[in-house]
């Protein structure tokens, strides 16, 4: 690679370039300042000339498959280096007389890195990013890092109490001695008080636990804080909420913190996200900061979800104009929800008590999730809900809606993923518009009332065949530090200072005997249909069967009749095939061993006879219950036997058609003879015990059986007796 020796910024990110480091043409760089060939495919180690670099200031090597150990030797200018998700390992330390106090940003993100016990390194880090490093404590050198602005020591596993140190303040350490401890991760709180200016620190996803003990100056910077998945306990210090200010990102989910829902009332957010814990209250307390926010911009995120909160939504909630993600989901929340709450981009109130119609009016320019799952709403769906143009996901399912789906052309939902209505009290024939939603992923009218037959146009629906899918909604931390951008210099990438609250979107959908939890990205690749526990009646549409890139297909618990398509067998894609307790007639067509990702088959408790499937791929899998219910089905899995026509004698292959067909099984004579002798016995006895309960039956059956013998008697008599005279006649004759 040629390149020009007076270059000063050399940036080759993202072009998927390969092979080693050329060592010759990039170490006579002498005026280079800014080195990026992030996100490529660049393996082997990292070559040892590198210090020769004297201008460098900015180096990015992220995101490629380098391997070995990191050098000790580097520029003595370097003030951003990004090292992050590479192969390496072994020891990091700077320990040559270089001095590098100019570096102030260091990414060390996925890699399998040690430090140096007793490193003491000669420059005071801005930022320091090591998600995903494999570290069991944290690292000894922080100790002596007295600037660090943002930290993010995420994705490790990092035990013991939450480290106060980080946030204490003093003005600076003058000594500090750590020798012959044991840490464990098991960092006790130190008095002295080191980060002044600390502004971000994410400590997300380890295991951390105990009590937040948290001690802070007047002058708290903290902007952004994430403890999300530890196992903190107790309450929230009153202190971190009072004493900072500034913090406006806060992220304390999947933890066991507890207590009032009112103490964050004290600072006004812009993203909170206390899902996962056991905080009680109400919402009302949150009426002050929340709806007359003095400051800044409305709060964007909220995220209370699996709580134990409860009472109404107040009706501010909806005044927020900036609000975009709200998450009340398995709480206790009850009463209406106004129409003012739902001109909410995402809204998730599922696993609640709420009550109540719903809404008839709807802020269509807005809303793209609504999840109202197992609540107690009534009355009928509102036509305005499905003319929402930018409706991506409608869960309404397991509440008590009741009559029929609203007409509607369709036209509107032509983004819709996700319509669930199962387990309400629907009514009708499923409208035919409904083929129309094109992006159509997952639909569930199970266990309704629904009446008529399949509409046969539901195989234009995609499920799955359209490219693009669920995008996974977050949010960013924007706002970002002005001091630490300045002192940046432009060299630092913007996702350092990324702070994300996921949305982790979950969609309930019942497949495989089971009700399985779909979330995020995981919702484009799944797929499915299902209309069971309903009234529907006719044949299974053919077509069907041209749903190729379907994965769960449920028509169970109806009353079908007609065969199976034998396009099921086009359905390469299906997971999960329900037809049970239906009257389905015919034979199961045998080219279904072709489904190789088939797990959950049943087509119990229909009226299906003939050969099942050979034992080969899936339906090896498959145990006698998926058949049960069908008595003329035989095979091996159902233990009755099949006639092999192939095996029979020629003359037995002269019978009939009809006869043919009337002797796919055997009948076993022996049980044949037991069961009538049996059958025999048991009604001899019964007449027995009839005539002795009734004696007058008795007498007369006595009387009409004497009556019948005597009439037999004098019959056969008369009969004998010409019959002889006759014989007696014709001797005579024959004798004369």
């Amino acid at each position: 690679m040629w390149t020009p020796p007076s270059l000063k910024v050399l940036s080759l990110f993202y072009n998927k370039l390969n092979g080693s480091l050329p060592n010759q043409s990039l170490c006579g760089l002498k005026g280079l300042q800014e080195l990026d060939l992030g996100c490529n495919e660049f393996g082997g180690s990292l070559p040892q000339c590198l210090d020769n670099l004297t201008s460098l200031m900015s180096l990015d090597l992220s995101r490629n498959q380098l391997t070995g150990h990191i050098p000790s030797s580097w520029p003595a200018n370097l003030n951003f280096i990004d090292l992050s998700y590479n192969h390496f390992e072994g020891l990091f330390s700077f320990n040559l007389l270089a001095n590098y106090s100019s570096l102030e940003a260091l990414k060390l993100s996925g890699n399998n890195i040690t430090f140096e016990t007793g490193w003491i390194p000669s420059f005071q880090l801005k930022v320091l990013v090591m998600k995903s490093c494999g570290l069991d404590s944290i690292p000894e050198f922080l100790f002596h890092q007295f600037k660090l602005e943002a930290l993010d020591l995420s994705h490790n596993k990092v035990k013991g109490r939450f480290p106060n140190w980080l946030l204490e303040n003093n003005g600076g350490l003058q000594t500090l001695n750590l020798k012959n401890n044991s840490f464990n991760g098991q960092l006790q709180e130190i008095g002295t008080k080191m980060l002044p200016n600390m502004r971000y620190l994410n400590l997300a996803r380890n295991y951390f636990q105990g009590d937040f003990l948290f001690a802070v100056g007047d002058d708290c910077k903290l902007m952004a804080l994430d403890l999300s998945h530890n196992n903190f306990s107790g309450e929230v210090p009153k202190e971190l909420l009072s004493s900072c200010i500034f913090l406006t990102c806060l992220k304390l989910s999947h933890n066991n913190f507890h207590g009032q829902i009112v103490i964050f009332n004290i600072t006004p957010f812009d993203y909170l996200q206390l899902n996962d814990n056991q905080f009680e209250g109400t919402l009302a307390s949150l009426t002050p900061n929340f709806s007359h926010q003095m400051r800044g911009p409305e709060i964007e995120w909220l995220d209370l979800s699996n709580n134990q909160l409860h009472s109404e939504i107040p009706h501010w909630m909806g005044n927020f104009t900036s609000l975009r993600y709200v998450n009340l989901h398995n709480n206790f929340f009850e009463g209406r929800i106004s129409k003012e709450l739902l001109s909410i981009k995402y809204l998730d109130l599922s696993h609640n008590n709420f009550s109540g119609p719903l809404p008839s009016f709807f802020h269509e320019n807005y809303l793209e999730q609504i999840n109202l799952q197992g609540n107690r709403f009534i009355g009928s769906i509102p036509e305005a809900l499905l003319n929402i143009s930018t409706l991506k996901v409608l869960d309404l399912s397991n509440n008590e809606l009741s009559g029929t789906i609203p007409n509607n052309t369709g036209e509107f939902l032509n983004g819709l993923r996700v319509l669930l209505l199962g387990e309400n009290h629907l009514s009708g024939f499923i409208p035919n518009w409904l083929c129309q939603l094109n992006d159509i992923s997952l639909l569930d009218l199970s266990r309704n009332s629904f009446s008529g037959s399949i509409p046969h146009c539901l195989h234009n629906l995609s499920f799955g065949r359209e490219e693009g899918g669920f995008s996974t909604t977050s949010g960013t931390l924007n706002n970002i530090p002005s001091s630490l951008l300045s002192s940046m210099e432009g060299f630092m990438s913007f996702d350092t200072f990324e702070f994300y609250f996921d949305n982790e979107e979950e969609i309930e959908f019942f497949t495989k005997y089971r009700i399985s939890t779909y979330k995020n990205k995981a919702l484009n690749y799944m797929s499915g249909l299902d209309l069971s526990a309903n009234s529907l009646t006719g044949e299974i549409p053919f077509k069907l069967g041209e749903l190729s890139q379907i994965h769960a297909l449920n028509l169970s618990h109806n009353r079908l009749t007609g065969s199976i398509p034998r396009s099921f067998s086009n359905l390469s894609q299906i997971e999960s095939l329900d037809l049970s307790y239906n009257n389905l007639s015919g034979e199961i067509p045998s080219k279904l061993i072709d489904l190789y990702f088939l797990e959950v088959f049943s087509v119990a408790h229909n009226n299906l006879s003939g050969r099942i499937p050979d034992m080969k791929g899936q339906f090896s899998t498959f145990e006698s219950n998926s058949y049960e219910g069908n008595p003329f089905l035989c095979g091996p899995q159902v233990e009755r036997k099949c006639n092999d026509h192939n095996a029979e004698s020629p003359s037995s292959q002269i019978e009939s058609t009809h006869e043919v067909k009337g002797k796919w099984y055997e009948i076993d004579h022996g049980v044949f003879l037991v069961s009538f002798s049996v059958t025999f016995i048991i009604f001899f006895l019964a007449v027995i015990t009839f005539l002795h309960i009734l004696p007058h039956w008795q007498q007369s059956l006595i009387y009409h059986s004497r009556e019948y013998m005597l009439s037999c008697y004098y019959f056969s008599y008369d009969i004998l007796l010409k019959s002889f005279t006759c014989f007696v006649s014709l001797i005579d004759v024959i004798s004369s």
